[in-house]
């Protein structure tokens, strides 16, 4: 089956070859690549040509010009450039990652049980976090309760860099395309359309860790504090506000229950005010709205206790 991954880049010179290599070598699969270069497309064609056409299939690759406003724009470029085609699976792909050879033919078989249906699809899966040589450091958080609205309006469950998901999937993300956090979307997507999603325990990314990273790995005392801070100076309250926003073009394609559960995270979050402290967290409770961690969830209950949600 095609794939066609979509790749952000800007200034990945130090890593990129080695990331292009192992997604053109895939195996049993038909892999084009389409990248999305924020530090100038030329450029990035000669230097990827440079280091991989002898040995790889550089004419699988398209580069085109990036916005230029940051990660998440990008990821949005990407997914308003890309063609759709019934006959495709979409992956998304960091830039200095390295992929297993296996990645995309096993979420291509454990997609395939569902692709009878007319609900979008969605592959997600642990990552294994490296060093900078790619060293294994530790393994990535599972997923201990289901996916759900209820929980993609709160958290995304899964790296982007480890999605892969079908067409139908791809034409809702075109609707709401918007630079807000694409993994996240996606799971929001997903799951407010009554859609399928599979995560699996087994990591088939190598993700590296080094001192460019936008986005480090989720993982110990600095980052539950930094999730936290997050939540409590109203940043997450900002991305609540945006991804509502986001999926306001799809509310018909919701299922009738999960259009009730996002009508009723727009209230929850429009509440202001000491005085309906007490409402927001029934509201909460009554949405079943949780996090996949249960000192997170008891954390969100404050959060929207507080109207931080």
């Amino acid at each position: 089956m095609r794939v066609t991954v979509m790749l952000a880049s800007y200034r990945g010179q130090k890593y990129i070859a080695e990331q292009v290599q192992s997604i053109l070598k895939q195996k049993d699969m038909d892999v084009w690549l389409l990248i999305s270069d924020d530090g100038g497309a030329r450029q990035c064609v000669e230097f990827l040509k440079g280091k991989i056409a002898a040995t790889s299939h550089f004419e699988r690759v398209t580069v085109v010009e990036g916005p230029e406003r940051g990660v998440n724009a990008n990821f949005a470029h990407l997914i308003a450039t890309v063609d759709v085609s019934q006959i495709s699976l979409y992956a998304f792909s960091d830039q200095d990652d390295v992929w297993l050879s296996e990645k995309l033919s096993t979420a291509e078989e454990k997609l395939r049980f569902y692709s009878v249906t007319q609900r979008p699809q969605l592959y997600a899966s642990r990552t294994m976090v490296c060093d900078e040589d790619l060293n294994p450091v530790f393994l990535s958080k599972g997923m201990p309760r289901a996916a759900s609205f209820q929980n993609a309006l709160l958290e995304s469950i899964a790296g982007g860099n480890t999605m892969v998901f079908d067409s139908k999937t791809l034409k809702l993300l075109k609707k709401v395309n918007v630079p807000v956090h694409h993994d996240w979307l996606t799971y929001m997507v997903v799951t407010a359309c009554g859609g399928t999603v599979v995560f699996d325990d087994e990591p088939y990314v190598l993700y590296r860790q080094h001192g460019a990273n936008v986005i480090g790995a989720n993982k110990g005392v600095f980052q539950k504090f930094y999730r936290l801070r997050k939540l409590l100076n109203n940043e997450f309250r900002g991305w609540t506000a945006d991804n509502i926003e986001a999926l306001k073009p799809i509310v018909d394609d919701m299922t009738a229950e999960n259009r009730r559960v996002y009508e009723g995270f727009s209230r929850l979050h429009n509440m202001r005010g000491w005085y309906r402290s007490f409402s927001r967290l029934f509201l909460f409770r009554r949405l079943g709205l949780y996090r996949q961690r249960r000192l997170e969830h008891y954390g969100f209950m404050l959060a929207a206790f507080l109207g931080k949600i």
